[in-house]
């Protein structure tokens, strides 16, 4: 079994503990609210599971934020369009995230991960001679 610390972000009492008046048991929560450290012994697969459950959830932190759409279409060939739109702006601009997305009913291609419409701004401002008709969105969007 492996021991992990679980900190507590609430006020433990004596009586949610099950202590007696008096006994110590080196978790508790001093006169100032302050939280303690407690130790919770899991089985392994357990443990391992939330590890593996915790690094999903670093991998996938998304929030509302805005992208630039440089393209968008319907039809047969649409997803191969788009697929070849985002392979062309990544050869220009390979530090960048281009993103493949179906928005039904189009296919669109999307850039960027911008937490402020300002971010997204400044870059369009440097694509729009080379995307034209490219707008501004609101989108979800990887956090780092």
């Amino acid at each position: 079994m492996k021991h992990y610390p679980i900190f507590l972000a609430f006020i433990l009492s004596k009586g949610l503990l099950g202590q007696t008046p008096g006994q110590n048991t080196g978790n508790e929560v001093d006169s100032n609210h302050q939280s303690s450290t407690i130790e919770v012994e899991m089985e392994d697969n357990i443990a391992q599971f939330l590890e593996m459950t915790d690094s999903l959830d670093r991998k996938n932190l998304r929030t509302t934020g805005y992208r630039i759409q440089i393209f968008s279409s319907s039809g047969p060939q649409a997803k191969q369009d788009a697929l070849k739109n985002q392979a062309s702006f990544l050869n220009l601009y390979s530090d960048y995230g281009a993103y493949t997305k179906w928005n039904y009913p189009n296919w669109v291609v999307r850039l960027g991960d911008y937490r402020t419409h300002l971010e997204a701004l400044e870059f369009h401002n440097e694509i729009k001679s080379l995307y034209p008709a490219s707008f501004i969105v609101k989108d979800e969007i990887k956090v780092d």
